[in-house]
């Protein structure tokens, strides 16, 4: 359209692309009945399409919309011109409804098409606002299945990877230049300051993802920490509306469930779990408490963060740097009058004894431990100077868990190498011995991982935990009272149906639920 001239005629109109976003100012009603169409805005100008009775339309329009601040520009056309221009709205109308349809596949996604649908958004970030184009691949990293989103920055790029099933998988790359606009937009969305990169940050945000219909808010934990190249972020999704699972959904089976069911039916005593990161420890204290969580009993936590909000729980989160801690949190919840406490993680001896000595006034104590094995948390509370005669009435049980990636539907089964068969065949030894009851299956076939568009071609979907629980029998109580090793108190409960983690691996790979290149990979 030749817009150098007010007086306009068919031919400008049907060779002009109006900006369908500026027919949105005005409805089409209004726009029809004040013989006024706004066709493009800029700033604060809007450029107008009307009949020749222009002033009546502005006094119209006026209102109807708030222009006090635009300067209005009128072009002047007959009245059945005026009418095909109208027709633009149809067109807004039907790219409104494209749109529409996009964002509905957008927001219905999963798995494979989340992974796919990230890729097309990236190749379009450039049309998209720098905040817009974040909301959206966050959100489509959860809608992937992801559990955590990665970046980091080397030399010449930033990496963007995914961990699903606790196994990273690189998906994006940024230059530089573009990760540093997004990085500042993260940061803002995060609440924390944007113009500090030589510290580390933890932030929080959130989104709202559509799964089945159902419209859900999901916590994003988001960690800044300066690196070499530039800031590496870590975002891990926290979506409490997927509901707690049940002990049995995370892998506790046999004596392990039995076990764990029998001692949190105690009214005092302290049950540890023994965690490294991406254990799954949330998961199965989350579990615990659920079971726990009854008319009858009042829970406290403290939590360093607060995971999930879970109803009837007095949950707490704790600030260290504000002087709030895990050893004056626990000096005020016996104030409280609990029947349960949970405490996150035990990292000092102040925690250890606030946490012991409440398990030894007819408290039931929950907590966590960085230890390796189940049977090292006796040895690592004996190292931080916990007196023996303190921790061994108050130790009930001991939890130990790793992750292993489930087998999909899709699997396959082969025949076991010889050296193979040799070491299932010691397994299932050991676990006979250990525990008689244990029933086992095994004809010299070995399950594997095939594929298909549901894992993604991995062959895995979902996890599961292989467990160890180490009941601290009365035998094992004498045992730490007199200060005996850590190999002298296995010896002691081979003798009580323990099973270690690799044992209970071993037995899940043999009903078929994993592989054992992934009992390989996690348990070595």
């Amino acid at each position: 359209m030749d817009l150098d001239k007010k007086f306009l005629d068919l031919e400008d109109i049907r060779n002009f692309n109006p900006k369908l976003e500026s027919l949105t100012l005005l409805p089409h009603g209004i726009a029809q009945q004040a013989q006024v169409l706004l066709f493009d805005i800029e700033w604060k100008n809007i450029k107008a399409l009307t009949t020749n009775n222009h002033i009546n339309a502005v006094n119209q329009i006026t209102e109807k919309i708030e222009l006090k601040w635009y300067k209005l520009d009128f072009y002047f056309i007959d009245d059945d011109w005026f009418n095909y221009a109208l027709t633009w709205y149809e067109k807004l109308l039907s790219e409104e409804d494209l749109k529409n349809k996009e964002i509905a596949n957008r927001l219905s996604v999963e798995n494979k098409d989340a992974i796919n649908m990230i890729k097309q958004v990236y190749e379009e970030k450039n049309k998209l606002a720098e905040t817009e184009f974040i909301k959206e691949v966050i959100r489509l990293w959860f809608m992937s299945w992801a559990s955590d989103i990665h970046f980091q920055c080397e030399e010449m790029w930033v990496v963007l990877r995914l961990r699903r099933d606790g196994v990273l998988k690189q998906i994006l790359v940024f230059t530089h230049l573009e990760f540093k606009k997004y990085l500042i937009k993260l940061k803002n969305m995060s609440w924390v300051k944007f113009n500090t990169g030589f510290v580390p940050q933890d932030g929080r945000l959130d989104f709202i993802a559509t799964k089945e219909g159902i419209e859900r808010k999901i916590d994003v934990r988001v960690s800044f920490m300066p690196a070499l190249h530039g800031e590496s972020i870590v975002m891990r999704f926290l979506d409490s509306s997927t509901g707690i699972r049940s002990l049995t959904d995370i892998g506790f089976r046999w004596s392990g469930l039995e076990i764990m069911s029998e001692n949190i039916k105690q009214t005092h005593g302290m049950i540890l779990i023994t965690w490294p990161t991406g254990s799954g420890k949330s998961t199965t204290m989350y579990s615990i408490l659920d079971k726990l969580n009854l008319p009858t009993n009042k829970i406290i936590t403290l939590e360093d963060p607060v995971e999930y909000e879970v109803p009837w729980l007095q949950q707490s989160q704790i600030y260290p740097d504000k002087g709030y801690g895990y050893a004056e949190g626990l000096k005020s919840i016996l104030r409280q009058d609990p029947d349960i406490i949970m405490v996150w993680e035990i990292r000092d001896l102040e925690t250890a004894e606030i946490s012991i000595n409440a398990a030894l006034t007819w408290h039931l104590v929950l907590a966590t431990l960085h230890t390796n094995t189940a049977i090292e948390a006796v040895s690592r509370l004996l190292n931080m100077w916990v007196k023996p005669f303190m921790l061994a009435p108050a130790l009930n049980l001991v939890v130990g868990q790793r992750l292993l990636r489930k087998l999909c539907d899709c699997k396959i089964y082969r025949e076991a190498h010889m050296w193979e068969n040799e070491e299932v065949e010691y397994m299932i030894k050991r676990i006979k011995d250990a525990s008689p009851r244990t029933e086992i299956e095994y004809n010299n076939k070995l399950p594997e991982h095939a594929w298909c568009e549901k894992c993604l071609t991995d062959g895995y979907i979902w996890r599961t935990a292989a467990i160890e629980c180490f009941e601290v029998k009365d035998s094992i109580k004498e045992m730490i009272l007199n200060k005996k090793s850590t190999l002298d108190m296995y010896s002691e409960i081979r003798t009580l149906w323990f099973l270690t983690m690799k044992e209970d691996a071993y037995i899940k790979m043999l009903r078929s639920e994993t592989t054992m290149d992934e009992i390989r990979r996690v348990l070595g």
